[in-house]
C-alpha cells in the first residue's frame, strides 16, 4: 500500500510542480505549410501576415490574416475563446517560413484595400513607426491609415474584416 502511495506521488509531482510555476508570456512556434486558421480554415502559407491567439485555457490559435484573428476577437465567427494573450507578426521582421510576433498592442498598421493579404484584410503589422515608415517609401502606393489595436477593434464593431464573413 505504501508503495503504489509512493509512486503516485512521484507520478504527479512534475504535474504539480509546472501548476506552480507561472506561465510565461510568450507567442508560441507556428509551423507553416500545416498551421489551418481557425476562422477562415486556411492552411498558414506566408507567416509575415500571421496572427495568433493564447486562450486562457492555453489553446493556441495561429491566424493566416491578422483580420481573421480581429473577426474571431470580435465575435464573427470561429470557436469559442477567451484570449490571454494575442500577437502579431511583424511584417517587417518576419520571413515566409518564420514570423517575429510582437503583441499585438504595442503593434503599429498599416491599412490600405489594395495590400493583398492572405484573406483580402489589407492589414500589416510593424513593431515601429519607423518600420511602417520605411516600408511606405518603398512602396508608396500602399499608403493608407496608419492604425493601432484598439482602432482595429472599433471598426471591426461597425463590419467584419475579412470580405464576405462575418455577420
Amino acid at each position: 500500500m505504501k508503495r503504489r502511495t509512493l509512486i503516485k506521488s512521484l507520478l504527479g509531482l512534475p504535474l504539480g510542480l509546472g501548476l506552480l510555476q507561472p506561465t510565461l508570456a510568450a507567442p508560441r512556434p507556428l509551423r507553416v505549410g500545416v498551421d489551418a486558421c481557425p476562422y477562415c480554415n486556411m492552411t498558414l502559407l506566408d507567416a509575415r501576415y500571421a496572427a495568433q491567439m493564447v486562450t486562457s485555457t492555453g489553446r493556441v490559435y495561429h491566424y493566416d490574416d491578422v483580420g481573421c484573428l480581429l473577426d474571431h476577437l470580435l465575435g464573427y465567427g470561429g470557436p469559442k475563446a477567451t484570449p490571454r494573450e494575442v500577437y502579431v507578426a511583424d511584417f517587417a521582421a518576419s520571413e515566409r517560413q518564420a514570423a517575429r510576433f510582437l503583441p499585438a498592442q504595442q503593434a503599429y498598421f498599416l491599412y490600405h484595400e489594395r495590400i493583398r493579404t492572405p484573406m483580402g484584410t489589407g492589414l500589416l503589422a510593424f513593431a515601429s513607426p519607423g518600420a511602417l515608415e520605411a516600408y511606405l517609401r518603398e512602396k508608396p502606393q500602399h499608403a493608407g491609415e496608419q492604425l493601432r489595436w484598439n482602432n482595429l477593434l472599433a471598426r471591426g464593431r461597425q463590419r467584419a474584416w475579412v470580405p464576405g464573413y462575418g455577420r
